[in-house]
């Protein structure tokens, strides 16, 4: 595409870098954290969506104007701290789901992570484990050092993916946003980690992603038998907002 503009939020000639740390070097940033904060709300308004948007950052020092989490949680349920309008940092010492440490960069794998799956999640065998993780996508170790959580509303950083907690219908017309202006098709999952499926691979792989959840993450988080999570890597989200903004009414109609 080979755009680089402030208006039209792309940033695609520099992907092997973070969209945060590019912002912060060119941009003003507290004019683009405070046009995402209404984006946030603008997407909120027209869909109705009862959470706050939340937005992961991963960043490699600690940032000003953030506090640590206290205590240890899995990766997942640091989500729902945001979806109820806390900003934090967390550390790898914040982390306490083995295999979410391991899908982070944060821990080698070790056979108690595998019996992990195998007792906990109810994974039929060893062998079951290994074929899994043959497809499992792991974020480099030196992103996760540091990562920032927080609700779009009060938000003080630029995140790398933004979290949408919604129904199944908001969550076709936010993603149909992104379809409408690419042409592609946005594949969800199910069958794997939500923190594989929403935030390394979103990262990664620089596109929207959905997920219906696991029988752990669906729990942790606290979401209703009617919610799902949808994730958008930043530099996507400005033209998506727009996009729904201008033609919402013609989907619904």
């Amino acid at each position: 595409m080979g755009v680089d503009t402030i208006k039209g939020y792309y940033i695609s000639r520099v992907q092997e870098q973070t969209c945060g740390e590019i912002w912060l070097k060119r941009f003003n940033l507290g004019k683009h954290i405070k046009i995402l904060r209404k984006e946030g709300n603008l997407i909120k308004e027209l869909l109705r969506i009862n959470y706050p948007l939340a937005g992961l950052g991963f960043v490699e020092t600690s940032p000003f104007g953030l506090s640590k989490l206290r205590g240890k949680m899995e990766f997942c349920k640091m989500w729902n701290v945001a979806f109820e309008g806390k900003s934090f940092f967390a550390l790898p010492t914040n982390h306490n789901c083995l295999t979410g440490q391991y899908y982070l960069g944060l821990r080698q794998w070790k056979e108690s992570a595998c019996r992990f799956l195998v007792d906990k999640v109810h994974a039929f065998s060893p062998e079951v484990v290994k074929r899994y993780l043959e497809k499992t996508p792991i974020l480099p170790g030196d992103k996760s050092k540091v990562i920032c959580i927080s609700p779009l509303d009060n938000i003080t950083f630029i995140p790398d993916i933004i979290l949408v907690r919604c129904t199944p219908e908001q969550a076709m017309l936010l993603l149909w946003s992104y379809s409408y202006r690419t042409g592609e098709i946005i594949n969800g999952e199910t069958g794997t980690a939500m923190c594989i499926s929403l935030a390394i691979k979103s990262y990664l792989d620089r596109k929207p992603s959905f997920s219906i959840g696991d029988p752990g993450s669906r729990y942790l988080i606290g979401l209703s038998e009617q919610e799902i999570v949808v994730s958008i890597p930043f530099q996507l989200f400005g033209p998506m907002v727009e996009t729904l903004q201008s033609r919402l009414k013609d989907w619904k109609g």
